[in-house]
C-alpha cells in the first residue's frame, strides 16, 4: 500500500522570519505547511503506527546546505519551525517514513545504509522526489521498500474430507533469510536497493515479518506454535511443524522483491511431521482380512475309509 503525504503553500502575511532563514533561504509571503492526507483518504501503510517522517528540500539559490532537514510529526503533520517557499529559485523535496532512519553523506548527497530490525515489524517507505517547486502543491507518494512475508497454515483436502479440523490461534513462525540490509538513495527514482549484504537473520515471536527483498529461495520457515489439529471434537496434534527449505518454484520469481506481499501457506498432509520429527498423524489404527484358503495343487487327494 502506498501512502501520500501533501505539503502544501498557503499565503500569508509574514510577521518575522529566522536568522537562518534570512541569510540561507530569501522567503516571500508563502509559508510551507505539511499535511497528512493518508489519514482522511487511505489507511496507513503496514506497521508505520503513525511515524514521524524525514523530509529533505534542496533550494537552488544554494549550494552549501539543505534547505529543510527536518522530521514532521505523523500525527499532527507539524514541522519543528516554520518554512517558507524561497522567494526566488525552485527547490526539491525528498522524504521517508519512518524519520528515525538515518541518512549519511555529505551535502548534497543523500544515502540510507539500513538494517532490518531484530523484530522484523518494521516498515520502511521511501517518496518519489518531487522536483523544481517553488509554490502550490508538492505531492509525495510513498512506496514500500522492504517485502513482507506471513506465515499460515492448512490441511490438505484429504484431510478435510476425513473430518480433520485446524486452528491456528496464536500462531508464530521462525523465519530464516539470507540478507538484513542494504543501501538506498532516497534521490533515484525509482529507489533501489543497491549493496546488499550477505548477513543471515533469524526472526522469531511473530506470523509476518518485514523483511531485506531477496532471493527466497534457500530461506527457511517453520511454525513455532498455534498449531491445533481435532477430529470429532478430539485433539489429534498440538505444537509446532518441520522446518520448511524453500525451493526453487516455491515463490514467483523466485524472489521476495520489494513491495510485496507473500503469504507462505505451510499445508499440512497425511505425511507431515511435527517439528520434535513425530508422526502428526501417527495413531494406531487396527484393519482385518482373511486370505483365501490355500489349496494345494493336483487332484483331491484320495482317503481310505477306514
Amino acid at each position: 500500500m502506498k501512502k501520500i503525504f501533501i505539503v502544501a503553500a498557503a499565503a500569508i502575511a509574514l510577521a518575522s522570519c529566522s536568522k537562518t532563514e534570512n541569510e540561507h533561504s530569501p522567503v516571500g509571503q508563502k509559508e510551507i505547511k505539511f499535511t497528512n492526507l493518508n489519514d482522511k483518504v487511505i489507511s496507513r501503510a503496514a506497521n508505520d503506527n503513525s511515524d514521524n517522517y524525514q523530509v529533505y528540500a534542496d533550494w537552488s539559490g544554494s549550494s552549501t546546505e539543505w534547505f529543510i532537514d527536518a522530521a514532521i510529526n505523523g500525527t499532527t503533520n507539524l514541522a519543528p519551525t516554520t518554512y517558507h517557499w524561497p522567494a526566488s529559485g525552485t527547490v526539491d523535496f525528498y522524504s521517508w517514513a519512518p524519520s528515525t532512519i538515518a541518512a549519511t553523506g555529505a551535502y548534497p548527497a543523500l544515502s540510507i545504509a539500513y538494517t532490518v530490525p531484530a523484530a522484523a515489524n518494521q516498515d520502511f517507505t521511501v517518496a518519489t522526489p518531487q522536483l523544481a517547486k517553488s509554490s502550490g502543491i508538492v505531492a509525495f507518494e510513498f512506496a514500500h521498500m522492504l517485502s513482507k512475508v506471513s506465515v499460515t497454515a492448512s490441511l490438505h483436502q484429504d484431510l478435510l474430507d476425513a473430518g480433520y479440523v485446524l486452528t491456528t490461534t496464536g500462531l508464530t513462525a521462525t523465519l530464516k533469510v539470507l540478507s538484513t540490509g542494504g543501501t538506498v538513495d532516497p534521490k533515484t527514482t525509482p529507489a533501489a536497493w543497491t549493496s546488499p549484504n550477505a548477513t543471515a537473520a533469524t526472526y522469531t515471536g511473530a506470523a509476518s515479518y518485514m523483511i531485506m527483498p531477496q532471493s527466497a529461495v534457500g530461506c527457511k520457515v517453520q511454525i513455532t506454535a498455534g498449531i491445533t489439529i481435532t477430529k470429532n471434537g478430539t485433539e489429534i496434534y498440538s505444537g509446532d511443524l518441520s522446518e520448511y527449505e524453500i525451493a526453487a518454484g516455491n515463490v514467483t520469481g523466485d524472489q521476495f522483491a520489494m513491495g510485496k506481499h507473500y503469504m507462505l501457506n505451510l499445508t499440512i498432509g497425511d505425511a507431515s511431521t511435527g517439528g520434535g520429527g513425530e508422526d502428526i498423524f501417527n495413531v494406531i489404527q487396527f484393519s482385518a482380512n482373511t486370505t483365501p484358503w490355500d489349496t494345494p495343487g493336483g487332484t483331491d487327494t484320495p482317503l481310505v475309509q477306514p
